[in-house]
């Protein structure tokens, strides 16, 4: 197992503009490779220029500070700090949306939640694999954020990006599948990412439910959320409506398909993109049941076992590139992330959790 280089840290404070202007200050260098790595998929995914691009996520502005404007002002300051014009902060933020447009699902992810139920150290647990393109681990970076009126927050996310995997003071954290279908939504949409923000702005995992279900996504997608009072969710987010699976076993795994009944006749186009969903989503369940049965407790070594699995390589868990795909398409795990909700702790690898180790931050 090899050891990493950590990510860069930056902590940031003031009111919303401010935090945004430091980001944007700070994280320059990452911001830039992130706009690099999004002009080429945008072009290749779903056959958009940066400017078309642009152009989209301008029309998102006025819903974003509908959702929240001090998030919105974030983003302005993001764009001021880093020299950028707003378009390109704001495309960013949009990525998802954008890339879903030429019908792909991204994010191809496996993520899993325990409650101090079935923990041995009776903590709450919450990690996942973020399965996407391998260069953008040049722009990622943890954000020690400190709100006025809001919780502090530990953010691991894609330079320029205000909402990603993460955990507040309140002891709630999030992950995230992507979901994907082709049905439309009538009326305003919020970007995703934004929505990961607002979750992370709770203080209760109501108030994350709430956030989710506020203002229709504009793309599908399944908040893992957990909350260190020992209780876990996916909140799914489909077409112009949204579903709360509980974590009633003490364990709740999600991966790229709906789960929800609610979502029974929605054209799921993410299970066709990525048809080893199904896999990953019954390996990791087969694994935890069979921890449960043998050990009785899951421990942090157990759920990083889990996610170093290799069954059904490359298209595992643990997702390696596979050569046979196209090579702008190929995808493999940009990293590993491990939160212990009720220490406020991160653990990150830098590369695939099979060939690095985890790497502990604090809140």
């Amino acid at each position: 197992m090899e050891n990493q280089r950590k990510f860069p840290v930056f902590e940031l404070w003031g009111s919303a503009y401010e935090i945004g202007l430091a980001h944007g200050r700070l994280a320059r260098k990452q911001i830039e490779a992130s706009i690099c790595c999004y002009q080429e998929m945008f072009q290749t995914f779903s056959g958009i220029s940066w400017e078309e691009a642009k152009k989209y996520a301008c029309g998102m502005a006025k819903n974003i500070e509908e959702y929240d404007p001090e998030i919105m002002e974030e983003i302005r300051g993001i764009a001021e700090g880093a020299e950028k014009e707003l378009g390109d902060i704001l495309a960013l933020n949009t990525r998802s949306e954008i890339v879903l447009q030429g019908g792909q699902v991204g994010d191809g992810c496996t993520s899993v939640a325990f409650t101090e139920d079935v923990t041995g150290d009776g903590a709450d647990w919450l990690g996942q694999n973020w399965d996407w393109k391998l260069e953008q681990r040049d722009a990622l970076v943890v954000l020690k954020i400190h709100q006025k009126d809001k919780p502090d927050l530990l953010l691991f996310t894609e330079a320029g990006i205000v909402g990603k995997f993460g955990l507040n003071e309140a002891g709630i954290g999030v992950c995230l599948n992507a979901l994907a279908s082709d049905q439309k939504v009538e009326g305003p949409t919020v970007p995703l990412h934004v929505v990961l923000r607002g979750i992370l702005n709770s203080s209760t995992l109501s108030d994350a439910i709430q956030n989710v279900g506020r203002m229709n996504l504009a793309c599908c997608a399944n908040f893992h959320t957990a909350s260190a009072e020992g209780q876990a969710v996916a909140i799914e987010a489909g077409p112009g409506d949204f579903d709360v699976l509980y974590g009633e076993e003490g364990f709740l795994v999600h991966t790229n398909h709906f789960l929800s009944s609610r979502f029974y006749q929605v054209h799921d186009t993410g299970k066709m993109a990525f048809p080893d969903t199904f896999l990953r989503y019954g390996r990791m369940r087969q694994m935890i049941r069979a921890a449960l049965e043998g050990e009785g407790r899951i421990r942090i070594e157990t759920i990083q076992s889990f996610l170093r699995d290799h069954k059904g390589f490359p298209d595992s868990i643990c997702r390696h590139e596979d050569k046979n795909d196209p090579e702008g398409k190929r995808m493999g795990t940009v990293f590993s992330i491990l939160m212990n909700l009720s220490k406020r702790e991160m653990y990150l690898t830098g590369g695939n959790p099979c060939e690095t180790s985890y790497e502990l931050y604090n809140l």
